[in-house]
């Protein structure tokens, strides 16, 4: 049976700031190369939702917000998520950034040229 003083070694080599350093380092160059492959996509969408901003009159303090709930649904899209289930996630997005105070229309329209994603 292992002691308590077992345990704490094996915690404290398991999480030294070398040990953690060297997991980081193993995998920064796929990280590196899912993220470019990705951004793309997700700059698209967000010059998309600026556009859609800006025609709308939406005070540019609140871009970022907006910004928000296009990216929700774009990771979510990324994940895999379609069909119902991601029409019901994405009202569940709407009724959230709703409660910031955003425009339940604006959010619908954004959802819906950006995702084709029909809101109820």
């Amino acid at each position: 049976m292992r002691t308590d003083a077992d345990r704490s070694e094996k915690y404290t080599a398991k999480y030294v700031a070398t040990t953690v350093g060297l997991k980081v380092a193993s995998q920064l160059s796929t990280m590196k190369s899912n993220f470019a492959a990705e951004i793309g996509s997700l700059a698209a969408k967000e010059l998309q939702a600026q556009g859609l901003l800006n025609l709308s009159g939406t005070q540019t303090w609140q871009y970022a917000t907006y910004y928000g709930f296009v990216r929700e649904i774009w990771a979510k899209k990324r994940r895999g998520i379609a069909g119902n289930t991601l029409t019901s996630q994405a009202v569940q997005l709407s009724v959230k950034y709703t409660a910031y105070l955003l425009d339940p229309g604006l959010l619908k329209s954004m959802a819906l040229s950006l995702f084709g994603i029909v809101i109820p």
